[in-house]
């Protein structure tokens, strides 16, 4: 059962065995499995609930509805790294490109190292598989297959390159490409339409457009959260809401949970809290060809290369609708107008680079405010992705190609792109972005190191827990979105409510 902002005219106070607060990869997995323990669930969601028939390729309408802050969120640095965040039942996972990848065995073996036991590779493969199952973890059918994925692949193979194609969690995707829009045939497999089903349909219940703004607490225990109901069009956030429950789960994401809990006087003593933020930074390579790829027929992102993957380096194509492309090229009236009239013959294309360092998130103003500066090393690391990126598509033909360096025209020969990219020196003109933003309450063995234990519990206050990418104890390198599922089971297997006097 769904309820929204009109439902709270009648009813403000809600009881529940667990409070759910936020719906995507890491809610709606940590609470479905709750629910199927027979446990009275309750998920509050910011957003509203936006069903597969009212997703469309109008960015102007979609947008909004979809995202937070129409997506225009940043992290203070050099460069700035503008950021996305889904706020709609199912999260990000409604808008992300599905991409399935478990965390490198490397990456969970250096997590049981440190203590983590729970976390190590042997102990995470039976919650990956059931995960993997949930969410219909497969290979695209070939028909769903676009031109820029083939000639990326085709690319990969000229130059000798290591490639993979992708799982994702898809049941007979057709390739529609409106991924980031929200999947119109319902074929993509966001929490929205695997997970939630799962949940309600095992008596859990979701109140939607409402904003939860701080912890119960009570004798040292959580034992609810308080929150406003939002008009979803007007925002105006006038009603309060209560949920009081025997324990409460944060899966408010990367910014958002630390957000929430740094603005509570229970967790003063966490010192960890909003530091250790990764954000697996983003740069995008756009090429040309002299011929019709028609990339928005397909697929997005179908393979990766992986060549580079030691260095930290993975390439991928991720086509997008027109408006939001128009809107991330750095060229204006009738220049836009000149570069778009060749949208079918664009290939997209991004190079992706594990985090070697760390930033932060803190309150400012009443909101998020995150921090991260890229470190001369990865200045020089993103340049070769994308000067080894360029070259494969002169390599495929391409006759120009546009790159993510603020006041560079585009490049032409693969002598000019070498030129650029092996004299550019100012870190502030990279044009970064990211999805994945993981890390700002790390699970550990420690409380001076880390914000929660093993069952993701916070420390400094028993009956709450997270499971998000807030969780994760370091970078993993490659997309998130089926690990933080994986650690919200882990999370939700664990969880304990308390005994009853």
């Amino acid at each position: 059962m769904y309820l929204s902002y009109r439902d709270y005219e009648r009813e403000r106070r809600y009881d529940a065995d667990v409070v759910v607060v936020g719906t995507g990869a890491g809610g709606a997995a940590a609470g479905a499995e709750l629910a199927a323990r027979g446990l009275d669930v309750l998920f509050i969601e910011e957003g509203s609930h936006t069903p597969t028939s009212s997703f469309n390729p109008y960015s102007s309408e979609s947008v909004p509805r979809l995202y937070r802050d129409t997506g225009a969120s940043a992290i203070v640095g050099r460069p700035l790294i503008p950021f996305v965040e889904g706020r709609c039942v199912g999260g990000s996972t409604v808008v992300n490109g599905g991409m399935i990848y478990r965390a490198p065995e490397r990456v969970l073996a250096e997590w049981e190292r440190h203590g983590l036991t729970g976390l190590g590779p042997k102990a995470l493969e039976p919650i990956y598989e059931s995960v993997e199952e949930v969410v219909s973890a497969a290979y695209q059918p070939e028909l769903s297959v676009g031109e820029d994925n083939r000639l990326m692949t085709e690319g990969a193979r000229r130059k000798g390159w290591r490639y993979t194609m992708n799982q994702r969690n898809q049941e007979a995707c057709v390739g529609a490409n409106n991924c980031v829009l929200g999947c119109p045939t319902g074929a993509k497999q966001s929490t929205l339409v695997s997970y939630m089903p799962r949940a309600l349909a095992a008596g859990a219940r979701c109140l939607t457009e409402v904003r939860v703004e701080s912890l119960l607490v009570e004798k040292g225990r959580c034992v609810g959260v308080r929150g406003r109901a939002v008009d979803p069009v007007t925002r105006r956030a006038d009603r309060v809401i209560e949920v009081r429950a025997q324990a409460v789960v944060l899966a408010c994401g990367a910014i958002q949970t630390p957000f929430l809990l740094q603005g509570q006087r229970a967790t003063r003593g966490a010192k960890s809290l909003g530091k250790n933020l990764t954000v697996h930074p983003n740069a995008k390579v756009i090429a040309v060809y002299p011929f019709d790829v028609e990339a928005w027929k397909g697929v997005s992102q179908n393979s990766q290369i992986k060549e580079f993957e030691e260095e930290g380096l993975v390439f991928a194509e991720n086509f997008v609708p027109p408006a939001v492309l128009a809107a991330h090229v750095p060229v204006l009236g009738n220049a836009l107008w000149q570069l778009m009239r060749h949208y079918n013959r664009m290939i997209v294309s991004g190079v992706l680079m594990e985090d070697s360092t760390t930033g932060t998130v803190g309150r400012r103003l009443g909101v998020p405010f995150a921090r991260y500066e890229v470190t001369d090393a990865d200045h020089r690391r993103m340049l070769r992705g994308v000067e080894l990126l360029g070259e494969l598509h002169f390599e495929m033909g391409a006759t120009e190609v546009w790159l993510p360096l603020d006041g560079t025209p585009a490049v032409r020969s693969v002598d000019e792109l070498r030129a650029v990219t092996r004299s550019h020196s100012d870190r502030a003109a990279l044009e970064l972005f990211t999805v994945h933003l993981m890390g700002t309450a790390r699970m550990g063995v420690d409380p001076a190191t880390s914000v929660v234990d093993e069952s993701g519990q916070l420390w400094d206050v028993p009956g709450c827990y997270v499971a998000d990418a807030s969780l994760f104890p370091s970078a993993i390198g490659v997309n998130p979105q089926l690990t933080i599922m994986a650690l919200a089971v882990h999370v939700a297997r664990r969880l304990e409510l308390p005994r009853a006097a």
